[in-house]
């Protein structure tokens, strides 16, 4: 659940080679359900490619866990922003352990494009997120905590822009 979230934010692509061919897959088209993957059972990952930015991004990861190494994942957030004219111009937000699987956050990437980066309505962004990710309850944490987490994160991501 650390490296998804990553891929995701950045648009990666995976290569997947058989004996009879290879194909790329979008990442975000790759993780179908809880360990149901876009993989044939003669494939494997030849290789995953990372798109060269074509401005300068603001990056951003955190992963949240019990302790600093060797921990399990609470939350894994990986975001990555453009900014022209003090605005946010494209970003990808995406999370791990916080869902099934790891996602991307949609909706709440289109309500901050075109958003000014200075005064962002970050109530209103907290409620967007709280609705496009489903924490749970387990051994590691609460649904409640984690999703203060992904709020919280989220917030300081768009603060640093």
């Amino acid at each position: 659940t650390d490296s998804p979230p990553a891929l995701l934010s950045y648009g990666a692509k995976v290569e997947l080679i058989s004996k009879k061919n290879s194909r790329w897959v979008d990442y975000d088209q790759f993780h179908l359900g809880y360990k149901k993957l876009e993989k044939k059972n003669d494939e494997l990952i030849k290789t995953i490619r990372l798109p060269r930015a074509k401005s300068k991004r603001h990056h951003y990861y955190r992963k949240v866990g019990t302790r600093k190494a060797q921990a399990i994942s609470k939350v894994v957030m990986a975001a990555c922003a453009e900014t022209m004219g003090g605005k946010i111009s494209d970003v990808k937000i995406a999370y791990g352990s916080v869902a099934p699987i790891s996602l991307r956050c949609q909706k709440v990437e289109a309500m901050l494009k075109g958003q000014k980066t200075k005064g962002l309505d970050m109530s209103k962004i907290r409620k967007a997120l709280a609705g496009e990710i489903t924490p749970i309850d387990d051994i590691r944490s609460t649904k409640d905590f984690r999703l203060d987490v992904a709020q919280n994160l989220l917030e300081e991501f768009l603060l640093g822009l």
